[in-house]
């Protein structure tokens, strides 16, 4: 009889199958990602899985939202540490080395994506929508105390436009980092006050 998970060893094993997910989702995508391949990677049998999340798509919806945390995070520690222009730059170049690192602009936009989009429940889609990704973002212009020149939809259409250059860089004939970093510098002052 297989003997109980203690409570740190349950937490470890979650955090464990969650990072183990996340690096498989950005190598080989949400359909090739399979649970038996995860459980072997963690070191636990397939049933134990199901102690943990109810579907691989639970699983998915909670790195979603870890990686979600992650990047707001990153952008509010910087926003935090200087409430002004600046700080929002330095948080916004946060941002993108982000999405830049995870490949996530191109992950989210991928038919892949979608197929897991459409397997979630109703309650979890609302946390992973673009009015949700609006509001934190506008939570953070707020936060930096900026007052926007333009409508704040089309502020945020803006910066949503400088992230996808991380799924374009292989495109892009220089640095597309510099170019990320001249983009930005160069429209914030056209955008806020």
């Amino acid at each position: 009889m297989a003997r109980g998970f203690s409570q740190e060893e349950k937490e470890k094993i979650k955090e464990n199958l969650c990072i183990e997910c996340e690096k498989s989702w950005v190598s080989i995508g949400y359909k090739k990602t399979n649970i038996d391949l995860l459980c072997n990677t963690v070191g636990i049998s397939k049933g134990a899985f199901y102690l943990f999340f109810d579907s691989k798509e639970a699983l998915f919806a909670d790195v979603m939202d870890q990686v979600q945390n992650r990047m707001v995070n990153h952008m509010n520690d910087a926003v935090t540490k200087s409430p002004n222009k600046e700080g929002f730059i330095e948080g916004f170049k946060l941002l993108y080395q982000e999405y830049d690192r995870g490949n996530w602009i191109k992950t989210l936009s991928s038919n892949d994506f979608k197929a897991l989009l459409n397997r979630l429940p109703e309650s979890r889609l609302i946390t992973h929508s673009s009015e949700h990704t609006l509001v934190k973002l506008s939570e953070t212009i707020e936060r930096s105390n900026l007052v926007c020149k333009e409508p704040l939809s089309k502020v945020i259409g803006i910066l949503s436009a400088l992230l996808t250059l991380s799924s374009e860089k292989d495109a892009i004939a220089y640095n597309h980092q510099i170019v990320f970093e001249f983009l930005l510098e160069h429209v914030i002052d056209e955008l806020f006050e």
